[in-house]
Formats: structure tokens, sequence, C-alpha cells
């Protein structure tokens, strides 16, 4: 067996990740003694955590189970006793775990790739429909479970690499269901990782893990509390730990969605729960903790859930003292169980398993573990996380070999995903100032990605509505490392913009954009790009409503630009910390047949800082363009929700502008499961600002707007929505209902 690093080497690896098979068989366990002694311990989500306080007393009582068979979180506690963690370090395990973003595929906002998080840019509805070709592939769970499978393998490189259960300190068995037959399915060989996640897969939830040709879930559908499988298995004397959730009794209502899910899981367990527990006999022993309210994804009260299921083990102990063990043989199981040593692991070679569309060189340059070395999970972790939120890859795993050359071997699995590489997502936006001035728009967003080994990636995005358009774009790394890029890009833009004079509008124009243009750049770490564009646009405008003296317009230009972003945000919308930063100068050139020359420069930046639930975001916006451009196109606006709130929309129009304003919002509550969530803010911001169109004007206290807004809104997965009350200087005043991308 391969030597396993101690509990402190764990605590190192599982807490930074979170902040970030094999056989199928039903193998009967050689019984050479008079009687065999197996422990039952059932599926109940975050309730399992009963088990370890009942392993606890287990212990103090001497009582060495020959087999521990365990179903869904059964499996879990069960697995990590067998392999020989001891019960305080299996407590110490599953409470350092953010359960909550267990179940969550995607890393926080600041950790992704800075390409990624373009991806909320413009913002769109959570969740894509994937295609294979032209055929639309539905996902087969809420999550894919990558994190999931990050922490399993983890446990599992911490255990003996024997994929024989029966040489584990204590045999195992773990209990899934084929979800074609739902038929009970005992795994008794192969990765202890993949055991456990086909364990506890909850259909709809987690995608089947796929062994030998059969779709596995979760094996409470099947055998909830697996006693006939034990007895199946040679078990003569079995205690069993049902801590199922129970039914709602009469006259129980439900309370909210996560009463009505539980009360599912419970009727999909009940019946086989029942079945079993009356194959218990007189020579059996039963522990049922009384769990009483907490529910299956109760995972903040683990702690109440471990002293419950103690206290239930202390009340049979007279029964449970007759499954001792004699000293000797007790002495024996301790030293079985405990027999590794607590050493660091050392790693001496990194393998690359991939499967998927792109080289393995990128797969390797971002691995960054240093080898030969110690292995730091902290490092692996977050680079498989990286990895997988490229979306080039489906669930990615790991395994710890011993080579042939001796040392130590890490095996990264690189799979494609099981669904296409097109994907599509889609969005809406609407604003609604409640004075005449409203614009709306759905949208729609196609990728392909990759497109070749090197990581390539087309976009491109589609809007209809007030203002419509499409745009697509090619985008090429250049580098097995993805810092240096080249992009090329087509664009096509129509719709409307008002004309305002002394607070009324007294114009609107229709204007169509092209723009060709190719870019390259450098990608600056995780947080930032910085890019040169050559582009060639085309720019139209007629009067659609308006006095005659309107005439139309049109320009032909070229030039190039220079351009920095800093992108830190955890959030588009109502980011509690990070930067968004964004500085661009732009120069014409008649190569490029441009019809005038020009230069212009452009600057916005925000920070965002959070005390307790509390935000402020202060932020700054500049542009100016440095030669005097009569041109429609080329001037900056201001007005509108956040923009000086009580003006209209794009009111103020100018060759200079200016804004400065500090958003203050105190998030009210959260919601959050499996990715999906939902947080309500209440909140107001002060605003100064104006735009000055060829005049040799300072921006001074007396020359800038005041305004200022009040507001409530709410960040869910269908995107942002916002009902605000703006107001600026000379009494004006708006009302805006804002959904989606639009402010």
């Amino acid at each position: 067996m391969m030597s396993k690093p101690g509990f402190r080497v764990l605590c190192a690896w599982v807490v930074p990740l979170l902040l970030v098979f094999p056989a199928v068989a039903e193998d009967q366990v050689d019984n050479d003694t008079e009687g065999k002694l197996v422990l039952v311990l059932s599926g109940g989500g975050a309730r399992g955590a009963a088990h370890i306080g009942v392993l606890r007393v287990l212990e103090e009582l001497h009582v060495a189970p020959d087999l521990i068979v365990g179903t869904s979180m059964g499996s879990i506690i069960g697995g990590l006793y067998a392999a020989g963690w001891s019960p305080d370090d299996i407590e110490k395990l599953v409470e350092m775990i953010d359960w909550e973003r267990v179940f969550t595929d995607r890393v926080e906002r600041q950790d992704l790739s800075f390409r990624r998080k373009q991806d909320d840019r413009p913002l769109m509805i959570q969740g894509r429909i994937h295609f294979e070709g032209l055929k639309p592939v539905l996902p087969s769970g809420v999550i894919t479970g990558q994190r999931l499978e990050i922490i399993l393998r983890l446990v599992d490189a911490l255990s003996p690499t024997t994929t024989d259960f029966d040489e584990l300190p204590i045999p195992y068995r773990a209990v899934a269901a084929d979800i074609a037959t739902g038929e009970a399915v005992v795994i008794g060989s192969g990765s202890l990782a993949t055991a456990m996640r086909a364990s506890m897969s909850v259909p709809g939830a987690v995608p089947p893990v796929q062994l030998e040709g059969r779709e596995l879930v979760d094996g409470g559908i099947a055998a909830n509390l697996p006693v006939e499988i034990a007895q199946r298995l040679g078990a003569t004397h079995i205690i069993a730990v049902d801590i199922s959730s129970p039914l709602l009794e009469e006259g129980q209502e439900f309370e909210n969605f996560m009463s009505v899910f539980s009360h599912l899981n419970s009727l999909l367990t009940v019946g086989n729960r029942d079945r079993d527990l009356r194959r218990l006999g007189e020579q059996d022993t039963l522990i049922v903790p009384a769990l009483g309210d907490i529910s299956f994804v109760s995972f903040d009260r683990l702690q109440d859930a471990i002293a419950i299921g103690e206290e239930a083990a202390r009340l049979e102990v007279d029964d449970l003292r007759r499954h001792a063990a004699s000293d000797e043989r007790w002495k024996a199981f301790a030293a079985r169980q405990r027999a590794e040593p607590f050493v660091d692991l050392t790693i001496d070679r990194i393998r690359v398993d991939n499967s998927s569309r792109v080289d393995d060189r990128l797969v390797q340059r971002a691995l960054t573990l240093g080898l030969p070395g110690t292995f730091d999970s902290r490092d692996l972790g977050a680079d498989l996380l990286q990895l997988y939120n490229t979306r080039y890859f489906g669930v990615l795993g790991f395994e710890l070999e011993e080579s042939p050359e001796g040392g130590h071997e890490l095996v990264v699995h690189t799979p494609p995903p099981k669904h296409g590489r097109g994907s599509l997502q889609l969005g809406f936006g609407f604003l609604d100032d409640l004075d005449g001035g409203a614009t709306y728009h759905l949208q729609g967003r196609h990728q392909l990605l990759p497109v070749n080994r090197r990581g390539g990636e087309w976009q491109t995005l589609f809007q209809i509505g007030t203002e419509a358009g499409v745009r697509t774009e090619f985008y090429q790394p250049l580098d097995w490392g993805m810092r240096w890029f080249a992009e090329a890009a087509l664009e096509y833009e129509k719709g409307t913009q008002e004309i305002w004079s002394g607070g009324s509008a007294i114009a609107e124009y229709q204007f169509t954009h092209y723009l060709a243009q190719v870019s390259a750049g450098r990608v600056l770490g995780r947080w930032g790009e910085l890019r040169a564009t050559a582009f060639r646009s085309q720019n139209r405008g007629a009067p659609r409503i308006g006095l005659p003296e309107f005439g139309s317009a049109s320009e032909e230009l070229g030039g190039g630009t220079l351009r920095f972003r800093v992108d830190t945000e955890n959030s588009v919308v109502f980011p509690r910390h990070g930067s968004d930063i964004e500085l661009s100068y732009s120069r014409s050139s008649a190569a490029l047949g441009t019809d005038y020359g020009f230069e212009r420069w452009w600057a916005r930046a925000s920070h965002a800082w959070s005390f307790g639930g509390t935000t402020i975001q202060p932020g700054i916006e500049y542009g100016e363009n440095i030669d005097d451009v009569e041109s429609f196109f080329a001037l900056y606006d201001l007005g509108g929700l956040f923009r000086l709130s009580g003006l209209g929309t794009k009111e103020l129009l100018g060759d200079r502008a200016a804004l400065v304003r500090v958003i203050a919002y105190h998030r009210l509550f959260r919601f959050e499961m499996a990715g999906i969530k939902v947080r309500m803010y209440a909140g107001a911001s002060a605003e100064m600002g104006n735009a000055f169109l060829f005049e040799d004007t300072s921006f001074t206290w007396d020359t800038m707007t005041k305004a200022g807004s009040v507001f409530v809104g709410a960040d869910t997965f269908l995107g942002p929505a916002i009902l605000a009350y703006g107001f600026a200087e000379g009494g004006r005043q708006r009302v805006y209902l804002a959904i989606g991308d639009s402010f």
C-alpha cells in the first residue's frame, strides 16, 4: 500500500481548495469466521453526519465490523472509516467542507480566467443550451459534480491504493442504483472516490456515473438501508444505522421548496427502507438517531447531527456490547486500520491522460505543480477548477499511482464534455423610466469552443429590439499558456438616439454602424488584459423624428486603439469587492481610409468595498476628443439610471464628458442552492457630471449636474432586476424599472 499523509496534510489541502470505476460486482466477502458482523449505514444527506457519532461509540465499545456497507452519505462516512480514517478525522473533514460550494461547479468570479470573466458581459440568463452539431443536448444534472469529484479524489489519494475493497483496513461495499432498471448495484472494487460518487449521485442534481456500460445514481432509490445486501454478503449479525429522511406527517404543510424536495427524496427511499427494516432479526441492532427537523440539506447543522448520532448509539450500549470484539481481536483490528504512517507524499512525475479536443501541451502548462516535490492539492485543486472552467473539458479527475520507474506518478484525466462544443445562452433587457423612455431587447450568444487544439474560440452575439445587431469574433490563443492572443471581429448595429434640448427630446436619429477589426494582446494573469486593435468602421445616421434642419450624416473611420482593462469584481451586478477599470486611446490613420483625423481617449474606474452586509462602490468616468470632431458618432453621452439619474437616457452629449458617483447598497437577504443564487439589496447613489459640446468649459462644482437615486434590486439567475427613483437638479425626476442587461 502507498503511504498516506496524515490529517494535518489534509487540512492544508482541503480548506484552500474549497475557497475554491472500476468493476461492478456483488461478490461475497470471504467468511472464514464463525460469524460476520456487518455495519450498515443508510443514506440521508446531511443527516448522515450522525453516522460519525455512532462510529465514535462503536470504537469506545471495541466493536470491530467485518464489513461496512453504505448508501449515499452512508457510503461516504463508511468508506472513509473503512479506509482507515478515525471518527475524529472524518468529523473534521465534513466540517471543513463548504457543502454549498461543493454542489456547484463554478468557481468564484474573481478566480476565473480573464477570458471567462467576459462571458458575463453582456449579462445573460444563467444556464446554457448545448449542441452536438445542430442537435440540442440536455444536461443530465443541475451540476456536473466537478468540485465534488476533486474532493473525493483527494480523499482517495489519502487512502490505500488498492482497487479491491476487501483489501482495505475494513472490507467495504458502496451501494448505487442502475438508473435504467432501478436495481441496486454493489460496488466492491475500483476507485474508492468513484464508488462514493456513484452512490451519492442524486438523480437530476448530479449526472449518473458510468460504470461498465451502466449509468449509476444514488443508491437510496434501490436500497437506502441495505440490510438485504449485507445478508447476501454473508452477514450473521448487523448493526444498522438508519438516518433516512422521514415523510411529512398528516397535517404538516410544505413550508418552502426545500421541504417539497426533502419530501420527494423521502418518497423515493421509504419503501425499500421499510422492506429492509423487516429483515432485521433479534441478533441484529438497529440505531435510529432522532434527527427531527434536520433535513438532508441541513449542512449547517452537522455538529447537531453528530451529537444526536452519538446519543442514539449510547442508548443502545447494552445491546451493542454483545458485538464487541475480544481484546486480542480489537488490537489487531485497530492496528490494521491505523497501520499507515503519517508522512508527506512526494510526486515524481505527472502524466496527462487527455482525450479532449485540445492539445496535451495546453493541459500540461495549466498544471503548476513543481516536480519532483510534495503533492500540494491547493495547487492541483485550483488548476483543475481553472481547466474545468475553460469549458473545454468534462469532469476532470486524477489518481496517484506507483510508477514502474519508481516513485509516485500523478495521472490527470481530461475528458471531453459529454455535450458538444456549441452552446447557446439567452438574455433579455427591459428599461422603462415611466416618462416615455423605454428600451427593450432580446439577445443570444452562441459559442463554439474549443475550435482547435490550441483553444481557439468562435463567439457570435445577436440582438433584436430597440437596438439590434450582430457581432461575430474569433479568438485565438497563440501560446500554450494562453497568455498571448489574436482576435478578429465583425460587427453590425442598428438603433435610435434621441436628441435633447432644454430637458425635452426634440428629435430622434436612426443610425447604423459597421465595424471590422483585428486585435492582438496579452492576458495579464486573471486580472487584466492589454490589447492593440486596428479597425475600419462606417457610421450612418438619418433623422427619424424631428425638424428638417436635422440632416443625415455619414462617415468612414479607420485607425488604431490601445486598451488596458482590469476586471477583478466578484460579480458584474452588485459586486461586493473588486475593481473594474478600463483605459483606451484611439487615433485615426489615413492608411485605413478615415474621413478625418481624430485623437481621443476615455477612462473609467470603479472599486467595491464591503463592510458586513454593506457595500460602497465609488466610480469615475472621463472621455475627451482631443481634436474638435463635428461628428455625432464621436460624442460621449450621460443620462439615465446611475449616469445622472433623473435625466433622460443619453440626454447629454459632448466631445468631453465627466462623471463621478458613489453607489452604496446593503444586502437584505440571500438564497443559494446548486449554483442558483438570489441576492436582494437596497441602496442609494450620489452622482455628479456633465458633457460639453465644443465648449471651452471646465468641469467644476458649479458646472457639474448633481443627481442621485434610491433603489431596491435583486441579482438572480435570470439577471438583475431593479426599481429605482432618480432625481437631478432642476426638479428632474424619474422612476426606473429595469430587468436584465439594461443599466
